[in-house]
Protein backbone atom coordinates (compact mmCIF):
# COMPACT_ATOMS: atom_id res chain seq x y z
CA UNK A 1 0.00 0.00 0.00
CA UNK A 2 1.44 3.56 -0.98
CA UNK A 3 0.84 6.20 1.74
CA UNK A 4 -1.37 9.03 0.24
CA UNK A 5 0.11 12.13 -1.80
CA UNK A 6 -1.02 15.25 -0.04
CA UNK A 7 -3.43 17.64 -2.96
CA UNK A 8 -1.04 20.68 -2.72
CA UNK A 9 2.43 19.49 -2.59
CA UNK A 10 3.05 21.25 -5.86
CA UNK A 11 1.29 24.43 -4.49
CA UNK A 12 3.92 24.52 -1.38
CA UNK A 13 7.10 23.99 -3.65
CA UNK A 14 5.72 26.94 -6.19
CA UNK A 15 5.27 29.11 -3.00
CA UNK A 16 8.51 28.20 -1.35
CA UNK A 17 10.37 28.83 -4.71
CA UNK A 18 8.67 32.58 -5.44
CA UNK A 19 9.64 33.29 -1.17
CA UNK A 20 13.27 32.27 -1.85
CA UNK A 21 14.00 34.00 -5.02
CA UNK A 22 11.07 37.27 -3.19
CA UNK A 23 13.67 37.33 -0.29
CA UNK A 24 16.89 37.16 -2.40
CA UNK A 25 15.30 40.07 -4.81
CA UNK A 26 14.41 41.83 -1.74
CA UNK A 27 17.69 42.03 0.09
CA UNK A 28 19.41 42.70 -2.97
CA UNK A 29 17.29 45.89 -3.54
CA UNK A 30 18.52 47.03 0.03
CA UNK A 31 21.65 46.56 -0.63
CA UNK A 32 21.47 48.48 -4.48
CA UNK A 33 19.54 51.35 -2.63
CA UNK A 34 22.25 51.66 0.31
CA UNK A 35 25.27 51.18 -2.70
CA UNK A 36 23.88 54.35 -4.68
CA UNK A 37 22.96 56.79 -1.62
CA UNK A 38 26.20 56.05 0.17
CA UNK A 39 28.46 56.60 -2.39
CA UNK A 40 28.77 58.31 -6.19
CA UNK A 41 31.45 56.25 -7.31
CA UNK A 42 33.29 58.73 -9.12
CA UNK A 43 36.77 59.06 -7.57
CA UNK A 44 38.00 61.85 -9.62
CA UNK A 45 36.38 64.10 -11.82
CA UNK A 46 37.08 64.30 -15.76
CA UNK A 47 39.98 60.94 -15.53
CA UNK A 48 40.60 61.15 -18.88
CA UNK A 49 41.38 64.10 -19.34
CA UNK A 50 44.31 64.10 -15.91
CA UNK A 51 45.43 61.21 -17.55
CA UNK A 52 46.39 62.70 -20.52
CA UNK A 53 47.88 65.47 -18.95
CA UNK A 54 49.64 63.73 -16.09
CA UNK A 55 53.37 63.98 -18.43
CA UNK A 56 52.56 67.69 -18.27
CA UNK A 57 52.08 67.44 -14.28
CA UNK A 58 55.30 65.43 -13.50
CA UNK A 59 57.26 67.82 -15.51
CA UNK A 60 55.97 70.79 -13.88
CA UNK A 61 56.66 68.85 -10.65
CA UNK A 62 60.38 68.35 -12.05
CA UNK A 63 60.81 72.07 -13.10
CA UNK A 64 59.47 73.40 -9.17
CA UNK A 65 62.61 74.85 -7.13
CA UNK A 66 64.00 72.83 -4.45
CA UNK A 67 62.72 74.21 -0.81
CA UNK A 68 63.21 73.17 2.28
CA UNK A 69 58.77 73.48 3.89
CA UNK A 70 57.65 71.70 7.04
CA UNK A 71 53.79 71.45 7.62
CA UNK A 72 52.58 71.13 11.19
CA UNK A 73 48.57 71.35 12.22
CA UNK A 74 48.39 71.46 15.94
CA UNK A 75 45.98 72.99 18.07
CA UNK A 76 43.74 74.32 15.01
CA UNK A 77 46.32 76.58 13.81
CA UNK A 78 47.85 75.16 10.17
CA UNK A 79 51.68 76.59 10.16
CA UNK A 80 53.87 75.84 6.99
CA UNK A 81 57.73 76.76 7.44
CA UNK A 82 59.49 77.52 3.52
CA UNK A 83 63.02 78.27 3.58
CA UNK A 84 64.55 77.88 0.08
CA UNK A 85 67.96 75.18 -0.54
CA UNK A 86 70.48 77.44 1.57
CA UNK A 87 67.91 77.18 4.48
CA UNK A 88 66.93 80.74 4.24
CA UNK A 89 63.48 81.84 4.83
CA UNK A 90 60.91 82.18 1.96
CA UNK A 91 60.11 85.91 2.79
CA UNK A 92 57.27 87.76 0.90
CA UNK A 93 55.81 84.64 -0.60
CA UNK A 94 51.68 84.98 -1.48
CA UNK A 95 50.79 81.18 0.19
CA UNK A 96 47.47 79.15 0.20
CA UNK A 97 45.97 75.85 1.39
CA UNK A 98 43.30 74.18 -0.59
CA UNK A 99 41.69 70.98 2.17
CA UNK A 100 40.77 68.27 0.15
CA UNK A 101 38.42 65.84 2.20
CA UNK A 102 39.49 62.75 0.15
CA UNK A 103 36.48 60.46 1.61
CA UNK A 104 33.57 62.46 0.52
CA UNK A 105 33.18 65.27 -2.11
CA UNK A 106 31.66 68.26 -1.36
CA UNK A 107 33.69 69.66 1.51
CA UNK A 108 37.13 70.87 -0.30
CA UNK A 109 37.91 74.64 0.62
CA UNK A 110 40.87 76.85 -0.37
CA UNK A 111 42.32 79.43 2.18
CA UNK A 112 44.76 82.20 2.04
CA UNK A 113 48.02 81.92 4.43
CA UNK A 114 49.21 84.72 6.49
CA UNK A 115 52.88 85.69 7.02
CA UNK A 116 53.57 86.21 10.55
CA UNK A 117 57.80 86.31 10.34
CA UNK A 118 59.98 85.62 7.65
CA UNK A 119 59.06 82.00 6.47
CA UNK A 120 56.48 81.24 8.56
CA UNK A 121 52.78 81.14 6.81
CA UNK A 122 50.20 80.52 9.37
CA UNK A 123 45.89 80.01 8.93
CA UNK A 124 43.21 78.77 11.27
CA UNK A 125 40.92 76.57 9.20
CA UNK A 126 37.51 75.81 10.34
CA UNK A 127 36.84 72.10 9.14
CA UNK A 128 33.33 71.28 8.41
CA UNK A 129 34.18 68.01 9.83
CA UNK A 130 36.36 65.81 11.60
CA UNK A 131 38.61 63.04 10.58
CA UNK A 132 41.05 62.64 6.98
CA UNK A 133 41.96 65.70 5.11
CA UNK A 134 45.19 66.43 2.48
CA UNK A 135 46.29 69.80 2.84
CA UNK A 136 47.68 71.37 -0.86
CA UNK A 137 49.87 73.71 -0.21
CA UNK A 138 51.19 76.40 -3.17
CA UNK A 139 53.14 79.65 -2.76
CA UNK A 140 54.00 81.87 -5.43
CA UNK A 141 57.11 84.42 -5.33
CA UNK A 142 59.09 86.15 -7.75
CA UNK A 143 57.93 84.77 -11.02
CA UNK A 144 58.51 81.07 -9.45
CA UNK A 145 55.73 78.88 -7.83
CA UNK A 146 55.91 75.98 -5.18
CA UNK A 147 52.78 73.25 -4.67
CA UNK A 148 53.27 70.09 -1.83
CA UNK A 149 50.60 68.15 -0.07
CA UNK A 150 50.83 66.69 3.31
CA UNK A 151 47.53 64.65 5.30
CA UNK A 152 46.51 65.96 8.65
CA UNK A 153 43.43 65.06 11.12
CA UNK A 154 41.31 67.11 12.13
CA UNK A 155 39.74 67.40 15.71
Amino acid sequence: MTPPHPKNSGKIVILCFIAFFGVIIAVNSVFLYMAMKSNTGVIAENAYEKGLAYNQILETARQQPSLQDKMTYENGTLKWQVADEGGAPLKGGQASVTLVRPVKSGYDFALPLKETSPGLYIVNPEFPMHGLWTARLDIKWNNKQYQTSQDLIAQ
